[in-house]
C-alpha cells in the first residue's frame, strides 16, 4: 500500500473520530452549564439565607463565619474538572488533525524535491544527449519523461487530501 493510499484511509477515518470526540465534547458542555447553573442558583440560595439570618439577628455579619456550603464548593471543582476534560478533548483533536497534516507537508516536501532532481536530471541529460546523426540534441529524453505524469498525479491527490482535511477540521 502505498504512502497516499494509506493516508487516504487514515483520513477517511477522520470524521467519525473527530465527530466523536465533539459530540463527547458537547456532551460535557451541557453537563458543565447544568452543573454551573445548579451552583448559581444553590449560591444564589445561600446567601438569602444568610441575609434572612442577618436580618432576623441569628448570624453576625462576620465575613469569616460567612462561606459556601461544602456542596458549593464540590460543584465548582467538578466543573472545574470537566472544563479541563473539554480543553484536553480539544488538543486532542487539534492534534490529529495538525498530525495528519505535517504528515501530508513531508510526504509533499519529498514528492517536490524528487520532481526538482527529476527535472534537474532531464534537464542535464536533455542537454548531454546526442543525436543520431552525433550531434547535441536538445529536448527532453523520453526516459525522463516517464515519471512526470505519475509525480504529478501523486501531486494533485496530495493537494486533494490537503483540501479534505481542512474541510473535515472546519
Amino acid at each position: 500500500m502505498s504512502f497516499i493510499d494509506e493516508f487516504q484511509a487514515n483520513l477517511d477515518s477522520l470524521p467519525g473520530i473527530l465527530q466523536k470526540k465533539y459530540a463527547l465534547l458537547r456532551d460535557l458542555d451541557k453537563s458543565l452549564q447544568d452543573i454551573q447553573r445548579q451552583n448559581e442558583q444553590r449560591c444564589e440560595q445561600e446567601i438569602e439565607e444568610i441575609g434572612k439570618g442577618v436580618r432576623s439577628g441569628n448570624i453576625t455579619l462576620n465575613a469569616s463565619l460567612i462561606r459556601f456550603s461544602d456542596d458549593a464548593l464540590d460543584e465548582q471543582k467538578h466543573s472545574i474538572r470537566i472544563a479541563d476534560e473539554k480543553v484536553a478533548l480539544a488538543v486532542q483533536a487539534y492534534d490529529l488533525v495538525d498530525t495528519h497534516i505535517q504528515q501530508l507537508d513531508q510526504y509533499l516536501k519529498k514528492l517536490d524535491e524528487e520532481l526538482r532532481c527529476e527535472r534537474e536530471s532531464a534537464a542535464a541529460s536533455a542537454v548531454a544527449a546526442p543525436s543520431h546523426d552525433g550531434n547535441m540534441k536538445a529536448g527532453r529524453t523520453s526516459e525522463s519523461g516517464r515519471g512526470q505524469p505519475a509525480k504529478q498525479q501523486q501531486l494533485q491527490r496530495i493537494q486533494q487530501l490537503q483540501r479534505q482535511i481542512l474541510l473535515v477540521w472546519i
